[in-house]
């Protein structure tokens, strides 16, 4: 019996693994029937951002002019309109696209803050892939009212991360027959590989909220799928001669210094007529620096930064929660590569370190595998929480730390391998103490999506 047992198990994992071998094979003869690139040429004049689109740069300029409703209809073509133009110059990738509207007075276009551009609203989102591994995305988008809003795509969990803030500019119009809306976007801002054919990976998304919320996309995104921008489209840079474009080359330096000075004077009021004192002055000074020495590396370097501009914290409810409260990060020197740090299982919250004094970073790819390491001092700040059995308690954070954070991502097809090591040393003069993390994580995609 146990050997009937054994063999009857023995077929049936066979078989098991021949339908997935099938599947996969039909996955991948399904992905490898895509379009051709679209190629796009240098504008052939000026482009100004204004909303308007009969400037003379947009004469000629490539165009995707098919949409597909994939929300609520299943990938029909768009009832309404879309049409893309894309061209480029030595510093600038521009994209120009009208939206038809069958009644504009139906628009929805508030005026609301960065960020908040979502889907209860007209928007138009562009996802750009520089790197052409379907891997991540940046996502720019924009409302009939210039207002802009971006995010990180990453693929491997369908996380949409608005924490960074890419520089762009946008403009929009509300026309009679619809809206516009223009992108530049520099090349500056985008991470791209040194090679002599530059091809990305593209998807626009119209938002189109009436009766029902409708999506038209510029592809089709098949029910189920679990991957999103690995249906980009990809679009080729060509010269005037139709030759393959040169982008702009690395060398990109962004230094931020600050300064601060301030100074308090007090009196004794239980002395009569007593006389103000002045204070010792106060003063703070540092400088946060971001340096792309290949056009697909950085390195991001910041001594005692000044993390006073960054925009305040969304509120959140603190009572009866059972769990820590996480908030976004947005300072700049954590966000370089952030998709890196988003893994499965979350190990990595840049948040706890409260008052950097200094950090270093670099972060990059090379050929398929993808890279950032990260060290830093901490001086310590803030509370962390002391879980309990019944109940918790906080303990002064006020102890300073070395800090090194690497994660190493290997893809392989549509799947990936990765490693990422974490450590914290506490000063010894402090008591010391350490936390070292390290392991790995992986993603098989067998059918190729």
């Amino acid at each position: 019996m146990c050997r009937r047992f054994l063999m009857r198990g023995s077929v049936v994992l066979f078989l098991l693994l021949h339908a997935s071998f099938s599947q996969a094979q039909s996955g991948a003869n399904d992905a490898s029937r895509v379009e051709p690139p679209l190629a796009i040429h240098p504008a052939g004049g000026a482009i100004t951002i204004d909303g308007d689109l009969d400037d003379a740069g947009w004469s000629g300029a490539a165009e995707i002019s098919t949409f597909y409703e994939t929300m609520p209809a299943d990938n029909e073509v768009a009832k309404i309109p879309t049409v893309v133009h894309i061209a480029f110059d030595e510093r600038y990738l521009y994209l120009g696209i009208r939206c038809d509207d069958p009644d504009p007075s139906k628009i929805r276009a508030p005026f609301v803050e960065r960020d908040n551009v979502i889907g209860t609203d007209d928007n138009l989102a562009i996802s750009l892939d520089p790197r052409n591994d379907r891997r991540s995305a940046i996502e720019l988008r924009v409302n009939p009212r210039g207002i802009q809003g971006d995010a990180s795509w990453n693929d491997a969990n369908s996380n949409e991360d608005f924490a960074p803030d890419f520089f762009f500019d946008t403009a929009a119009k509300i026309t009679a027959t619809g809206w516009n809306a223009e992108f530049r976007i520099p090349f500056s801002s985008l991470r791209y590989p040194d090679r002599d054919v530059q091809e990305w990976g593209i998807l626009v998304w119209r938002n189109y909220p009436r009766d029902y919320r409708y999506a038209f996309q510029s592809v089709k995104i098949p029910r189920g799928s679990p991957c999103y921008i690995c249906h980009m489209s990809a679009i080729r840079f060509e010269g005037a001669d139709g030759q393959a474009a040169t982008l702009p080359e690395a060398g990109h330096l962004t230094a931020a210094p600050y300064a601060t000075a301030a100074q308090s004077e007090s009196r004794d009021l239980s002395v009569a007529d007593s006389r103000f004192e002045r204070g010792d002055v106060d003063s703070e000074f540092g400088l946060d620096l971001k340096w792309t020495p290949t056009a697909s590396s950085v390195i991001d370097a910041t001594i005692n930064p000044d993390f006073s501009q960054i925009e305040t914290d969304t509120a959140q409810i603190a009572v009866n929660e059972r769990f820590a409260l996480f908030f976004p990060e947005k300072r700049p020197f954590f966000l370089e590569g952030v998709d890196l740090f988003d893994t499965p299982i979350q190990a990595v919250y840049t948040r706890t370190l409260t008052s950097p004094r200094w950090g270093l970073r670099g972060t990059g790819k090379v050929g398929a595998s993808s890279y950032t390491l990260l060290v830093s001092e901490d001086r310590g700040g803030g509370l962390v929480v002391l879980p309990g059995a019944e109940s918790s308690d906080f303990a002064l954070q006020d102890f300073r730390s070395k800090v090194a954070i690497g994660r190493l991502r290997r893809d392989f097809g549509a799947s990936f391998a990765g490693l990422l090591a974490t450590a914290r040393e506490g000063e010894k003069s402090q008591g010391g103490g350490h936390n070292r993390v390290f392991g790995p994580d992986f993603q098989w995609r067998p059918n190729g999506v």
